[in-house]
């Protein structure tokens, strides 16, 4: 298991950035770079999952943006949306709103695959698609379970 978090206030470079984890708060030998399931480096946004199994991933985040409107994220494997993981909310400038999302995935047998958390481009209400705002992010964790 890993558990990495970025705590301090982190502005998105564009309303697709993906999320950068500054700390490591836990990591299980099993989930070691050396030896284990997983290559996570401090600072990085990518999780990479190197063995086939069954994973549960968590995320959760307070977010915001300088400018009104709405904001989104989602979890990307491999670079694909992963259905059933978008996370958006309407925000207010400087008023933080909670998200968060759990999603597990399936890597088949010595197969891999890079996780990672990015804000989305636009958002879907009642048929109606808005573009998002870039996103503000503080005390923004993850965390990643190998089950089987």
């Amino acid at each position: 298991m890993i558990e990495s978090v970025q705590e301090q206030e982190l502005v998105l470079t564009s309303n697709t950035a993906p999320i950068t984890f500054s700390d490591t708060d836990l990591r299980t030998n099993s989930a070691n770079c050396q030896w284990g399931w997983l290559n996570h480096n401090e600072g990085s946004a990518t999780f990479n999952i190197v063995s086939g199994g069954i994973y549960e991933i968590n995320f959760n985040a307070n977010v915001t943006s300088g400018t009104a409107g709405n904001v989104g994220f989602a979890i990307f494997a491999d670079g694909t949306q992963l259905a059933g993981s978008e996370m958006d909310t309407p925000v207010t400038v400087g008023v933080y709103t909670n998200i968060s999302s759990t999603k597990y995935i399936r890597v088949c047998g010595r197969g891999s695959v890079s996780i990672t958390v990015r804000s989305i481009p636009t958002i879907t209400y009642d048929g109606t698609t808005t573009d998002t705002q870039i996103p503000i992010v503080k005390n923004a964790n993850i965390s990643i379970k190998r089950y089987a």
